[in-house]
């Protein structure tokens, strides 16, 4: 998987230079692809890999992999810029689709009772997805869930 992910170049797309957080964020990106798990799960696994070798993480607590994503939220719009420099032009046929998924916690200030697609009662998160016409994801965003 990490081999695959430096053919495509998404490192760069990330970050140019590398860094501490980019390794994190690539590191958590592997680990979902290969086997799914909470942030804490993610540390212990990376003990039986050499994932966490390989990108000189080994020593990440959960802690730091939420610090992480927060550094990748704020890189959000530079790497959806870089994505639609790639693959859209001028004038290119661009799909968007919104949908919305139940959400169970109690502490998400998105998550609202509003139109759920899945047909739940319970309150959701709506979010969009806008792609080239190959269907490569270029951007996303996420709204209330009573957003139309």
């Amino acid at each position: 998987m990490l081999g695959t992910i430096r053919q495509l170049g998404l490192e760069e797309l990330i970050a140019s230079k590398r860094c501490r957080e980019r390794d994190l964020v690539v590191a958590m990106l592997v680990q979902r692809l290969i086997a799914p798990c909470s942030k804490l799960a993610t540390t212990r696994e990376w003990h039986d890999t050499t994932l966490a070798q390989e990108l000189g993480v080994e020593d990440a607590g959960e802690n730091e992999l939420y610090a992480a994503l927060d550094w990748l939220l704020k890189r959000q719009e530079r790497i959806e810029n870089k994505l639609a420099n790639r693959h859209l032009s001028e004038g290119a046929v661009v799909l968007y689709d919104l949908t919305s998924s139940s959400y169970y916690g109690r502490r998400c200030p998105l998550a609202v009772y509003g139109h759920n697609r899945d047909g739940s009662k319970e309150p959701c998160i709506a979010y969009g997805l806008l792609a080239d016409r190959d269907g490569r994801p270029i951007s996303v965003d996420v709204y209330e869930g009573n957003t139309g």
